[in-house]
């Protein structure tokens, strides 16, 4: 499994920064904005980000068209049930999980996954490669799939732009991490965590790191987010109006040789409505083997292979036809 090769520098923040990358393009702003997330990536491992071109128009429609999905009949949702797909993709049912960890008790949501859309003649589809293939598309509501699909391109290209800069600040070519997304298994999920109005249910989601590269992540109005400093202290991290949430997970810490801190996080539980979320994981090329930066020539440095650790993953909680 992945492992975490040194201390980070995660710092006892008590908030959450915003950061502005409207600058990204401007040569002028683009090295302070760097330095900028690298103090971030560093020391809070989470950080707002605005000026991502993204307007609420676009990020109010994703929310409606999650609701509207999930407000279907079961039967309906059951049509592209996960089990249909080989590659992981379509709908999850509230606290369904894999095979293999007795551990794992389902989690506390609905979901809907989906990933960049192959055809039947795409080389990787025609190779079998694993995790590649087309995504399952409810017939309903009216405009799901244009809209949700526009949204995961969008959103894909914000993330180039992030780890773009990530990359600058490690004294890297700016396309050090993005050349490893030309067959990339990003992922967009849906998700509607249930409503608990039981008090004694703290937590919608329990404490975890992420375990890939960047989360980039949209919030409802509900709230519950809060993010672990290093003075043991839950940090709330409440909705931005327009902004998207970016936290660091484990392979990002990994790569950038333990530099970045992958930050523990959890979902409180804040009753009353459910809780809507749309997280878009930034994952790299299947092929794709990750060192630690400055060890890439060291033949004893510990190493994983991305699809390797994302199909045990996805085994691991999620039921699948590929099971």
């Amino acid at each position: 499994m992945l492992g975490q090769p040194t201390q980070t520098k995660l710092a006892a923040f008590n908030e959450v920064p915003i950061v502005d990358i409207s600058g990204a393009g401007d040569p002028q702003q683009r090295p302070a904005l760097v330095k900028q997330v690298i103090s971030v990536a560093e020391e809070v491992g989470f950080m707002y980000v605005v000026g991502h071109g993204i307007g609420n128009d676009i990020l109010d429609g994703i929310f409606d068209m999650s609701r509207s999905f999930f407000d279907l009949p079961d039967v309906e949702k059951r049509k592209i049930h996960i089990t249909k797909s080989r590659e992981y993709r379509g709908y999850l049912g509230l606290l369904e999980k894999g095979n293999t960890d007795p551990t794992f008790k389902g989690n506390n949501l609905e979901a809907f996954h989906c990933s960049v859309e192959l055809s039947a003649d795409d080389p990787d589809v025609k190779a079998g490669k694993p995790l590649r293939g087309p995504n399952l598309w409810p017939d309903a509501p009216a405009g799901f799939r244009d809209i949700v699909y526009s949204y995961y391109d969008r959103t894909f290209k914000v993330g180039t732009t992030l780890l773009e800069l990530f990359a600058e600040g490690l004294g890297q070519p700016s396309d050090f991490f993005t050349r490893h997304y030309q067959h990339s298994l990003a992922q967009l999920r849906l998700l509607r965590y249930a409503q608990i109005d039981d008090p004694k249910v703290e937590l919608l989601a329990r404490s975890h790191c992420d375990t890939g590269m960047i989360t980039i992540l949209s919030q409802d109005d509900t709230g519950g987010l809060q993010v672990l400093n290093k003075a043991g202290e839950w940090i709330a991290a409440p909705p931005v109006r327009g902004a998207y949430i970016i936290n660091i997970g484990n392979t990002l810490q990994f790569w950038s040789g333990g530099r970045f801190s992958s930050t523990n996080h959890r979902v409180a539980n804040r009753g009353g409505v459910p809780r809507f979320s749309i997280p878009f994981f930034m994952t790299p090329d299947f092929d794709t083997v990750v060192r630690p930066l400055g060890q890439e020539n060291d033949p004893s440095a510990p190493t994983f292979h991305v699809g390797d650790e994302m199909m045990a993953t996805y085994r691991r909680i999620w039921p699948s036809a590929a099971d």
